[in-house]
């Protein structure tokens, strides 16, 4: 083989470990509002009022935090670059590019990969809430490849966000009818154009030997951290953007797809954090000491 043509998908989210307490549950009263079950007036444990954050029933305000890769998708980009490098020292020509779905807040990592050595980077745009939609996203995945940008390999995180099912690997191969390694952790070259893939499987990790072209869903590798360009990398493409492209360019209905998804969020409930505990009373910590042997040890110890 003496080119490889190398795309790698991937999503932005917000980063929900930045979001505090009360934007949780803000957004868990607004659903129980919206079926009746809501009191009004203010929650002193949250710290606000219900209308803290404006929006409808079961939605939680990300305005204002920052988005990050998605751990999965963050790994395949890194493999990708990692497999670029690897077939350029076989004297393979390799070809690398980036496709998101979603809204504008992916530019920033597309300008990042332009930088870290990627030839092409493009974004499909869609302001449509994507978490509950694999159908639709791999749709506009495999209309990319089938009309635009023809690959060898697709590698892409085996899920991706919150409401990821881990399906999208699945069926952007069906509709393109290549075969699927998933839970991948690794991939290297061989000379004779094939791949040699490491997999995560309930016996432990496997290597498997891949014809392109086909599709990877990469999990949980060790590799976990996507390279960081040098400035000297981003000022050579800081005139360079990626390509913004409508879902009807590809040939792809995204209003009916997004119609004929199954499952869609219609309320959201905050987890209960809470815990059974058995409070110690006790004067001093010799007291407490005391009373916890008494009521746990002491009866663990008598039926040894």
């Amino acid at each position: 083989m003496s080119s490889m043509r190398i795309l790698a998908c991937f999503r932005v989210t917000p980063d929900y470990e930045a979001l505090r307490e009360s934007a949780w549950s803000a957004a868990a009263r607004r659903s129980l509002s919206s079926s009746g079950g809501a009191e009004t007036g203010h929650d002193e444990s949250a710290g606000a009022r219900h209308d803290e954050i404006a929006g409808p029933a079961g939605f939680v305000d990300t305005r204002f935090v920052r988005r990050i890769l998605d751990c999965f998708d963050e790994s395949a980009l890194e493999l990708a670059l990692r497999l670029s490098d690897a077939l350029v020292g076989l004297g393979v020509t390799s070809g690398l590019g980036a496709l998101s779905v979603g809204t504008p807040d992916a530019d920033p990592h597309l300008k990042t990969l332009l930088a870290l050595g990627f030839e092409r980077a493009a974004r499909v745009h869609t302001e449509a809430a994507l978490d509950f939609a694999p159908a639709a996203t791999a749709a506009v995945i495999a209309a990319y490849i089938r009309r635009l940008d023809r690959r060898d390999l697709l590698m892409l995180g085996a899920r991706s966000g919150p409401g990821g099912d881990a399906t999208v690997p699945f069926r952007v191969a069906d509709e393109l009818g290549w075969p699927c390694l998933t839970q991948a952790t690794g991939v290297e070259p061989l000379a004779d154009g094939r791949l040699r893939v490491t997999v995560m499987t309930d016996d432990g990790l496997q290597r498997l030997t891949a014809r392109t072209p086909c599709v990877l869903a990469v999990g949980n590798a060790v590799v976990s951290h996507l390279r960081v360009p040098t400035l000297t990398d981003r000022l050579a493409v800081r005139d360079r953007r990626p390509d913004i492209l409508e879902p009807a360019d590809l040939g792809v209905d995204l209003t009916d797809a997004l119609r004929r998804e199954g499952p869609s969020l219609t309320t959201l409930e905050g987890i209960d954090r809470r815990r059974q505990s058995i409070l110690i009373e006790g004067d001093t910590p010799r007291a407490k000491a005391q009373a916890l042997f008494d009521l746990r040890l002491k009866s663990l110890l008598e039926d040894l």
